[in-house]
């Protein structure tokens, strides 16, 4: 199979209520996990799926007007938990990283790009218009730090969305377009637009037969898909599309039901972050 392995890195955490994700719990304030994905493919080498916090997102939150971001959104982040020195100590160069799928632009999953300046950015062409030729303030609104990105990053950036949509099959549940970035079904890239403009989910299927969904933060905590559980309206503020939100809530909890064998994993959520911490590796 061209998927290798995939294996789950925490590269730190930031904190908010927990009512803003289930309204039914109180103010009490909960760790959100920045998971970072790692692929191994038979061709196309090592990649990676988005690239958590780094020291270069606290260098830059450290003034105004992306310190606005570090005073909302309380971030923890020491710098061996970087994926860079993550990888290193797993005996991964940070230059032997091929390509990197970026699933949207927030500060979250861009912090440690600037630490892969030989990777080439493959993401949503949907999700760079949106945050591209942006104000600071502007794009910081959109939970983007724009100085978080490569200077070179459109030489080395290609879009995945110029190419033709599939028709999915019921494999997908109620996914039923995608895109097939390598040509060989390895790793499906389905749009889940909603938390932000042209975000990007990721099926990956492995040698064991195992099948993976990436999904970014089309919800930040597993519960809400197995319960359907939407969150407080003041997280209204964190979407971009609050519609398309709703409709993945739906279609991931359509999904789990219709394919349970199929592992479910969102960026920000514990049970990802356990794997992470576990070092569990999918093969």
């Amino acid at each position: 199979m061209p998927i290798n392995l995939l294996k789950l890195y925490e590269c730190g955490y930031c904190t908010h209520p927990e009512k803003i994700v289930n309204p039914k719990k109180n103010l009490k304030s909960i760790k959100f996990p920045a998971t970072v994905a790692l692929l191994k493919h038979s061709q196309q080498g090592y990649m990676l799926f988005d690239t958590g916090y780094a020291s270069h997102f606290l260098q830059e939150t450290k003034y105004f007007p992306y310190s606005i971001y570090s005073k909302l959104t309380p971030v923890y982040f020491l710098e061996n938990q970087s994926i860079k020195n993550q990888l290193e100590k797993d005996g991964i160069n940070a230059n032997e990283i091929s390509t990197i799928i970026l699933s949207h632009f927030h500060g979250d999953h861009v912090g440690g790009l600037k630490d892969f300046p030989k990777a080439n950015i493959l993401t949503s062409k949907k999700a760079y218009t949106n945050i591209s030729g942006l104000t600071k303030v502007k794009a910081l609104t959109k939970g983007c730090l724009l100085e978080l990105l490569p200077e070179d990053i459109e030489k080395r950036m290609s879009f995945f969305d110029e190419s033709t949509f599939l028709q999915l099959d019921n494999r997908y549940g109620p996914f039923n377009k995608g895109i097939d970035l390598f040509g060989d079904s390895s790793v499906i890239a389905i749009d889940l637009t909603g938390h932000a403009i042209g975000q990007t989910g990721l099926f990956v299927q492995l040698p064991s037969g195992k099948r993976v969904l990436l999904c970014a933060d089309a919800v930040w905590v597993s519960e809400a898909y197995e319960k359907m559980i939407l969150p407080h309206k003041i997280a209204h503020l964190l979407i971009e599309d609050v519609n398309s939100y709703k409709e993945n809530v739906k279609n991931l909890h359509e999904l789990s039901k219709q394919a349970p064998e199929i592992d479910i994993l969102p960026t920000h959520c514990e049970k990802s972050a356990d794997l992470a911490r576990r070092g569990y590796v999918y093969e």
